[in-house]
């Protein structure tokens, strides 16, 4: 989905979550909740049973954010009028709707609301959704549904001015988005025009300036996608490019994609978000995590002339202590700064712009 297709999008929305608001699978959604209101998204209410009547925010234990959560569709816009789009807002694993979801979607279509996806399966080309949409004159939108002029990496990005900065991780749901979205803003409020990549479906929807989901894109194209990103918002004029990881490079299921964007931008430094509680990787409870020192070597061993400015622990559900804890271990093992990207935003956007300034890059 290309820059000029996000500047479109907007939602007043409510969000299908049920049985996943707080979960990781159900990430999509709690971030569309932390930062409903920010560029592209509004959310007025969250489906999800078990949490009826409460506020999303605190079930997340961000705080409150003024959005209930509703048992049903119907209770949610019928105390919400406004609400236009109802958006899935789980990740689970293969990306396949859920049964129990496909009955919402069409009663959410019935009243006319528009519903957008980041699933692997396109309820655009679904049969029975996509007439019902028809019918109803309503917009199915599949934020990973690729792009049709895909292209091969050109090394054009080589060429782009603007300092690229990869928001990257150790492993899956280690707090990426979250660190995309606070350093953007960390940045912006430092009077700098960033440019945000979205790789993902999620920060595609809450926020990103260009992307593509670049886990439904044939290998071949990954980088040349992110390389296209990157240069369009360049040539655009922003001052800094933040481009959004996916997984890690030692994943065994998914580094492929990882190592497509880390190529694709190249980027002149790297932050890498990490859960230094974890044991074993999100969702493939069978494969130990390797150490972050592991995970910085391979980086290197990569992109011999980036650096890993810091290291981002988002500490999901530890208390402040614990992650502040853990940042001072990390920063003495590696000698880089470490922060928690909701309550120090700034202390990472100064890494970044301290080793860009000793690299003469700005």
């Amino acid at each position: 989905m290309r820059w000029s297709e996000l500047s479109r999008l907007r939602a007043r929305a409510v969000v299908l979550a049920e049985g996943k608001l707080g979960e990781l699978t159900g990430k999509t959604c709690n971030i569309l909740v932390m930062y409903s209101g920010w560029r592209r998204v509004t959310v007025r209410a969250v489906i999800d049973s078990r949490y009826s009547g409460q506020d999303a925010g605190e079930v997340l234990g961000v705080g409150l954010r003024g959005v209930k959560v509703y048992g049903d569709l119907e209770t949610a816009l019928r105390e919400c009028p406004d609400i236009d789009t109802l958006i899935v807002g789980i990740s689970p694993v293969g990306g396949r709707l859920p049964e129990s979801y496909r009955e919402v979607i069409k009663a959410a279509i019935r009243n006319r609301l528009n519903v957008w996806s980041g699933l692997h399966i396109f309820l655009s080309r679904d049969p029975e959704i996509s007439s019902l949409a028809s019918k109803y004159n309503v917009e199915v939108v599949d934020f990973r549904l690729p792009p049709p002029d895909l292209r091969v990496w050109t090394g054009e990005v080589l060429r782009v001015k603007a300092p690229r900065v990869l928001v990257a991780g150790t492993d899956c749901s280690v707090g990426k988005n979250v660190t995309c979205i606070e350093l953007t803003r960390s940045l912006e409020k430092a009077g700098i025009e960033v440019g945000l990549v979205g790789t993902g479906q999620t920060m595609l929807m809450v926020g990103a300036d260009a992307g593509t989901v670049v886990d439904a894109v044939p290998a071949d194209f990954v980088s040349g996608e992110v390389e296209r990103h990157v240069t369009d918002l360049s040539q655009l004029g922003r001052q800094i490019i933040v481009v959004e990881g996916q997984a890690s490079l030692l994943h065994p299921a998914y580094s492929q994609v990882t190592l497509g964007i880390y190529y694709g931008a190249l980027p002149n430094m790297v932050i890498l978000c990490h859960d230094p509680w974890r044991a074993t990787r999100e969702s493939f409870d069978n494969i130990p995590m390797p150490s972050l020192e592991q995970e910085v070597r391979a980086v290197k061993a990569h992109l011999p002339e980036a650096n890993v400015a810091a290291v981002s622990v988002m500490g999901y559900r530890r208390s402040p202590e614990d992650i502040q804890e853990a940042c001072s271990k990390i920063e003495r093992l590696l000698g880089i700064p470490a922060a928690d990207p909701l309550r120090e935003p700034d202390k990472l956007r100064d890494a970044v712009l301290e080793l860009l300034e000793k690299n003469k890059l700005v």
